[in-house]
């Protein structure tokens, strides 16, 4: 299936991250309430899932390797169910910003539409750069780093401090780290509305997504960064405003202080899965040229002078 990809200018990052804030003013009971039941099936996905992790992290002596494997199932459920949440989220907020009716439980319209199988192979994909990420920065780092670094983590698990140990090539880690990031969050976040809604199989939209990270790496970068920026100094300031919060309602009961701050987090986070998801969408429309039609105006009823009416 041809696809059509814009090369667009670096100001498109910009102006998708504008018009992600901007999310909402349509429908944002839908569109809110999506983000917050997307959190909510992560949260307790993850909260079941850890539950072999945690007993094995309380005892005296916390293994490693023990621990490791018990989080193993947990990642790749999370890896997984992931993209189907992704789709789910970005076809509610097309369908809001298109006009047409939604509502928040419409975030498992993958399951009801047949997409959920390909948008799960695509978290195998992300798994298989993991690992092969992984084994790289295992080469670079050295046979003595990661024992040493393992030793840190056991200490630190038991209560007491240890200095992190020092890479054999800290530079070229951080690369195929920074690597790792860009090419596996644009494979994940591009391909998804690649397959929910211009309809490519799992290669092609694998295939279009390198080739749109790579032909529109300002846009892409730019918009990533401010977004990045944007979190940790908003996270701050919802940091800052929850002391606030806690402190205030503390007066009346600490409970009450508990509540307020968790139900700022809870929208804080709300506001982040919308934007992130949003400014996602938003490239999609604009590099592969799949805006929304405008609705048709009404025909007049009334013939015109000279005109037959049917």
């Amino acid at each position: 299936m041809t696809q059509p990809m814009r090369k667009v200018p670096l100001t498109h990052g910009v102006q998708w991250l504008i018009r992600a804030i901007n999310l909402g003013t349509r429908n944002p009971r839908a569109i809110f309430g999506a983000a917050v039941l997307f959190m909510a099936v992560l949260y307790l996905l993850a909260l079941v899932l850890a539950t072999p992790a945690r007993s094995l992290a309380g005892g005296a002596n916390p293994d490693m390797a023990s621990i490791a494997t018990a989080v193993i199932p947990m990642f790749v459920a999370l890896v997984l169910v992931l993209p189907i949440l992704l789709a789910g989220l970005m076809h509610v907020i097309r369908e809001a910003e298109a006009g047409r009716p939604t509502r928040a439980r419409d975030l498992f319209a993958p399951l009801r539409l047949g997409k959920a199988g390909p948008l799960a192979l695509l978290g195998l994909i992300q798994i298989a750069l993991t690992l092969v990420s992984t084994a790289l920065v295992v080469w670079l780092a050295g046979q003595e780093y990661w024992p040493q670094y393992l030793e840190m983590m056991r200490s630190a698990l038991s209560g007491h401090v240890a200095t992190a140990p020092e890479p054999d090539h800290p530079g070229l880690m951080m690369l195929v780290q920074f690597l790792f990031n860009y090419f596996s969050n644009a494979i994940l976040l591009i391909s998804v509305p690649l397959i929910m809604f211009s309809g490519l199989s799992l290669s092609d939209a694998v295939k279009h997504s390198v080739s749109a990270s790579l032909w529109n790496l300002g846009a892409y970068l730019l918009a990533a960064m401010l977004f990045v920026l944007g979190v940790v100094v908003s996270a701050v300031l919802a940091s800052v405003i929850a002391i606030v919060l806690v402190q205030v309602g503390s007066l009346i009961h600490p409970v009450v202080g508990a509540l307020l701050a968790a139900s700022l987090y809870l929208a804080y986070g709300a506001v982040v899965v919308v934007v992130m998801v949003g400014t996602c969408y938003y490239a999609w429309r604009d590099v592969f040229g799949q805006g929304e039609q405008p609705v048709a105006p009404q025909a007049s009823s009334t013939p015109r002078p000279g005109q037959l009416e049917a």
